[in-house]
Order: C-alpha cells, then sequence, then structure tokens
C-alpha cells in the first residue's frame, strides 16, 4: 500500500513566529507584539508580490526587508545590532507546544512526513533543528528548488514530483488559510490547523478536507477517513 505524504508548511504551522515578540519586548515593551504582527504580515506580503512580478529572492531577504518595514511601519528606532539579532532570533523560534508529539505520533503511524517551505532548505535545518523538530522529517523541500513561493500552483507540483507521489495522496499540512487554498487549487488533499480564528477560506470550492485547531488533532481525523 502507498504510504500518504504530509508535508508540514513550517512557519505558523510547525513554529511559531508570535514568539518573535518577546524577543523584541526588552526593546519595544508594549509596542513588541504590535511590530513582531507587522513583521509577519510584510513578510508574506513582500514573497507575494515578488512572486507575482517573478522577481525570486531568498525568503530570508523578504524577512529581512519586512522588518525594516514594520519597524518604519511601527515608528520605532531600532540600532543596527539590534536589529542584526532579530534577524538572527528568527532561526531560534519555537515550535508550538503540541508540534513534537504530534509529529512523533504521525510518524509511528506510518506516515511520510517531509517539511515544505516558502524558506530554503539550509533555513528549514536550522530553524527545525534548533526547535527539536528535524528528526522528524524524511525529507526537507523548499520552493528555492523552483525559485517561486507558495502558492504558486507549480511549487505543490513540484512537491508531488519531489516526493514521487500522486497529487491524490499528498497532503498538505497549514496553519496559512493561503497556503491551503493554494494546495487544493493544485490538486492536493489539505488539513487546516485554524490556529488564527480571524482567518478563514474566502474560497468555499478551495475548503480543507480536514479542519483542526491543534496538529495532535490531526491523526484521528486522518484514520477516520476525513
Amino acid at each position: 500500500m502507498t504510504q500518504t505524504l504530509l508535508a508540514f508548511d513550517v512557519y505558523g504551522t510547525l513554529i511559531n513566529p508570535s514568539a518573535m515578540a518577546e524577543v523584541l519586548r526588552p526593546t519595544l515593551n508594549e509596542q513588541a507584539e504590535s511590530v513582531a504582527a507587522q513583521w509577519r504580515a510584510s513578510q508574506l506580503q513582500l514573497a507575494f508580490r515578488r512572486g507575482l512580478m517573478g522577481r525570486y529572492v531568498e525568503f530570508s531577504v523578504c524577512t529581512r526587508d519586512a522588518l525594516d518595514v514594520a519597524i518604519a511601519a511601527q515608528d520605532v528606532e531600532v540600532d543596527a545590532s539590534t536589529r542584526d539579532e532579530w534577524l538572527a532570533a528568527y532561526s531560534r523560534l519555537p515550535a508550538f507546544e503540541e508540534v513534537d508529539a504530534a509529529l512523533a505520533s504521525l510518524v509511528a503511524s506510518g506516515y511520510r512526513c517531509v517539511a515544505f517551505s516558502n524558506g530554503t532548505e539550509n533555513a528549514m535545518q536550522e530553524v527545525l533543528g534548533n526547535a527539536g523538530l528535524a528528526h522528524h522529517f524524511e525529507a526537507l523541500v523548499s520552493v528555492d528548488d523552483i525559485k517561486r513561493f507558495k502558492p504558486d500552483p507549480v511549487v505543490y507540483h513540484h512537491l508531488a514530483r519531489r516526493m514521487n507521489v500522486a497529487h491524490d495522496n499528498a497532503w498538505l499540512v497549514s496553519s496559512n488559510n493561503w497556503d491551503i487554498q493554494g494546495a487544493r487549487h493544485a490538486g492536493l488533499k489539505a488539513a487546516w490547523i485554524h490556529r488564527d480564528k480571524t482567518a478563514l477560506i474566502e474560497d468555499p470550492s478551495l475548503a480543507p478536507d480536514i479542519e483542526v485547531e491543534r496538529l495532535d488533532e490531526l491523526a484521528q481525523k486522518l484514520a477516520k477517513g476525513a
């Protein structure tokens, strides 16, 4: 029997970008949350914009430039060394609390598990290694291989080709609503880890096959055949 492939988005699904607020807090105090939120939003916006223009850069460049956007938008002053420390801290972000045990359970249940990200393979190895998660994955699949960003359909097709799996036997597991819709549009199955309760699926025809609140709820849903 062909094993089901579970491809896990990294940032926002396994790794918690909101934890960056705690890194910013000693410098920014009460502005830490707003700057961290703006940083994440601008990071995605820059990746989407550059993807549409066909001006690919590594995701780390989007992260760097987005920090400058957030600093300017929130009207805060940060010296160069502090900015560099914040950028370095992005690779040391923690995992969500349930992720390690949930991944171990899914691997033990026989699922093929890979990490699948807009970040480069090296960036994934670093952040997942620092969070103690890297050993759960048989492969790290990056958009950097084809120089396009999710949710471009070609990225999801690349995942299926790279892992030699049929689209209908490949699942994207993501907390990002745009990622879920991108995978469904490309013909993959999708499990939405609905961490952000303000997020919704704007196109009902691209709704996820499974929706859960936490990653440790996924195994039971998969076992039930969604």
